[in-house]
């Protein structure tokens, strides 16, 4: 192995070890994730912000903020550009053309990594977010604008009511469902998507896209009211349900099939998948 790529590889794990011990502090970290990134030649920089304890990456004019540092330099080590294009492209989205005013709801929020290529692409499509995990919702607000975007703080299912919400934030893996592990319970609100598609006026969807930690069948069960209004899902259903991390993406497909879509495009690496409705 040449020496600089020695040195590299040598330099990274110690600055892994670093992150996650007991003498890391936020600054020193991004300080050394930002040297990391450097001897890999990105342009991504991290910084962080004692006053609002929030992490921060910086490319260029484009910033995402987060606040569980594991998760954010897992996702934008690579750079806010390359996020967005493997977000996009892994959800099949090259097959959709969005135009000026189509609506584009986003269930599984998270930080709003979606809009990272989609605004690039058709800025003035009306994006609708919605992030259950209240935490993950603050920093939602915080990297989109509530003025221009929708931004709802609920969980969808198949009932309107109230659940427990197991949070992981590390892994972004919160759910619904109770998963193998988890850091604590919240009750959060949990809406029909039906019934939130009458209240926020949305009559027609141009694109779906799902993203629930295994509970896709409960909000597609939720939304068969609405489905005839929408044009493509876009839906993650990898092996994420529950304890025995279950794949939902049989039953998703085989309902769709059923619901009027045929597929369009599958991402095999994360069973991600493209539907379109048949004749629309």
């Amino acid at each position: 192995m040449p020496a600089f790529k020695l040195f590299r590889h040598v330099f990274c794990l110690i600055a892994d070890k670093y992150h996650y011990s007991s003498l890391s502090t936020p600054r020193l970290s991004c300080i050394f994730e930002n040297f990391v990134v450097q001897l890999h030649g990105g342009k991504v920089r991290f910084s962080y912000d004692h006053k609002t304890e929030r992490f921060c990456a910086r490319e260029g004019s484009v910033q995402r903020f987060f606040a569980n540092k594991r998760r954010g330099y897992w996702l934008y080590a690579n750079g806010l550009d390359t996020r967005g294009k493997f977000l996009f492209s892994s959800y099949c989205l090259d097959n959709v053309k969005f135009h000026e005013g189509d609506v584009v709801v986003d269930c599984g929020a998270n930080y709003g990594d979606l809009t990272l290529e989609l605004f690039k692409r058709s800025p003035g499509v009306r994006y609708v977010g919605i992030e259950p995990n209240p935490e993950d919702f603050e920093i939602l607000v915080e990297n989109l604008d509530p003025k221009t975007c929708q931004l709802v703080n609920k969980a969808l299912g198949d009932y309107n009511r109230t659940l427990p919400f197991y949070v992981c934030t590390d892994k972004g893996d919160s759910s619904l469902i109770e998963p193998p592990s988890y850091s604590e319970v919240l009750d959060v609100e949990v809406v029909r998507l039906d019934d939130l598609c009458r209240e926020l006026g949305l009559e027609k969807i141009k694109l779906l896209k799902l993203e629930a930690e295994g509970f896709e069948p409960e909000i597609l069960r939720g939304s068969e009211g609405v489905l005839k209004d929408i044009e493509f899902i876009a839906v993650d259903g990898g092996y994420e349900r529950g304890k025995h991390r279950q794949q939902t993406f049989t039953w998703i497909t085989n309902f769709l099939l059923n619901h009027d879509f045929e597929i369009l495009d599958i991402f095999f690496p994360w069973c991600r998948a493209l539907y379109k409705r048949r004749n629309s």
